[in-house]
């Protein structure tokens, strides 16, 4: 009788240790998963920033002032007439105009009026012989920018600094909506040498279900199984990715994978590269490019960080080959975030 006792008392405390366990890791998943969900809602802009366009998909709203407030900053903006951001464009005498181009990186999403990397310059010793304009668009893809451009040229640059985001500018190309705007846009498809316009006009519609349903890390990917059946199920929870990232995945296969898929998205970006290169050297300017990084690049052993530095040096080389000059901020950046200098925000 004793001895049943005794089983029956340790079956119960092995029960209760189990249950036990289980309520603790479903408490750490809602509270990972509380955590991710307020991380990503706590985000809003003053109405107006934005407005429809059939040729671009959308652009600036000309004249518009408002306050955009993130997780990790509150910062006001300003766009000029023109529909670009700050003051109308001032030309000064002799000086060379230098124009950036790019999305909200170049845009300065997340730093207030004054804070772009173009206001600096501006500021700078370089501002000399230099006046420097940001025309950067938040979201805009390579394509959005190429046909952009040809608006710019009738404020006759004297060279054009197209900035590269790593993160997503190689992949947007491929698609009629980017990965992470809920807008439609043109893009261009490659026939031999030959770029075709597609999507053009963009209709005003929703994101359908087809690209609501992809992400960076899905466009990345696109058919490459990153992990084994059991490592996916783990992935459907915030516990599992965590356990997933200290696994880890065969990396030397992703790469290999990375740079097939890439070849495509590179040869229809330098085909837009040269379209462009054409249109400004047919009024005296020349072109320069920089390579954006994103936070991704700098977490190692992860899809973006891989994918990111696999473009980084795939572009580097093509653009270097044809004569381009070219500034790779990742190994600058990187080499800042070891001296404890964070230029970024940790989740950009």
């Amino acid at each position: 009788m004793k001895q049943g006792n005794s089983v029956k008392t340790v079956g119960f405390g092995i029960v209760t240790v189990v249950i036990a366990i289980a309520i603790g890791l479903i408490a750490v998943e809602w509270a990972l998963r509380t955590m991710a969900g307020s991380t990503q809602s706590g985000e809003s802009m003053d109405e107006g920033f934005i407005l429809f366009d059939s040729r671009l998909g959308w652009k600036l709203n000309p004249g518009w002032q408002g306050t955009h407030r993130h997780h990790d900053f509150e910062v006001h903006y300003q766009v000029s007439e023109l529909g670009f951001r700050g003051d109308a464009f001032e030309f000064s005498g002799a000086s060379q105009r230098v124009f950036f181009l790019g999305d909200s990186f170049t845009f300065g999403l997340g730093v207030d009026e004054g804070e772009t990397f173009p206001d600096y310059l501006n500021r700078s010793t370089a501002s000399a012989h230099s006046d420097f304009f940001n025309v950067g668009v938040p979201g805009y893809a390579p394509d959005q920018q190429l046909i952009l451009l040809e608006d710019l040229l009738s404020y006759r640059p004297d060279t054009l600094v197209w900035v590269i985001y790593l993160g997503n500018d190689l992949l947007d190309i491929r698609y009629p909506f980017p990965l992470q705007a809920g807008y439609g846009k043109p893009y261009y498809v490659l026939e031999g040498n030959r770029l075709r316009l597609e999507n053009s006009p963009v209709p005003l519609k929703a994101k359908t279900p087809k690209y609501r349903a992809m992400s960076v890390s899905s466009a990345i990917l696109e058919n490459f199984d990153l992990y084994p059946a059991w490592q996916d199920f783990l992935a459907d929870s915030q516990i599992g990715t965590r356990i997933n990232s200290i696994i880890g995945f065969d990396e030397d296969a992703l790469q290999s994978h990375m740079k097939e898929r890439i070849k495509n998205d590179i040869a229809l970006f330098l085909a837009m590269t040269d379209r462009a290169r054409t249109m400004i050297t047919g009024q005296g300017g020349e072109m320069a490019f920089v390579l954006m990084p994103g936070s991704g690049y700098f977490r190692e052993n992860t899809v973006p960080g891989i994918y990111q530095k696999t473009a980084a040096s795939s572009l580097l080389s093509e653009l270097k080959e044809r004569g381009y000059r070219v500034a790779n901020l990742g190994p600058e950046l990187a080499s800042s975030i070891n001296s404890g200098r964070l230029l970024f925000h940790r989740r950009a």
